[in-house]
């Protein structure tokens, strides 16, 4: 039996602050906490267990962003991944 389930590509991006999500290559927000991320993760089908999510080098160097550190962005994800696995 084939897998018909749809992997979506996800990029993660740090800009003014925020992570901003695409999927499919399409911008569907930008989250400034982990709860906004969930939230933005659900309402786009996006499966963290099965999804391919990738980083952009910005969410390295978030400081160079907006974000207080480098490991804020890093923090907000790994904080949204936890909750939705």
């Amino acid at each position: 039996m084939q897998n018909t389930t749809k992997t979506n590509n996800v990029f993660l991006n740090a800009e003014d602050a925020a992570i901003v999500v695409t999927v499919n290559n399409v911008v569907v927000g930008a989250a400034y906490t982990a709860e906004q991320l969930v939230a933005l993760f659900v309402q786009n089908n996006v499966c963290v267990l099965t999804d391919v999510i990738m980083c952009s080098s910005s969410i390295d160097f978030a400081a160079e962003e907006g974000f207080d550190t480098d490991d804020c962005a890093h923090n907000i994800i790994d904080e949204a991944f936890e909750a939705l696995s």
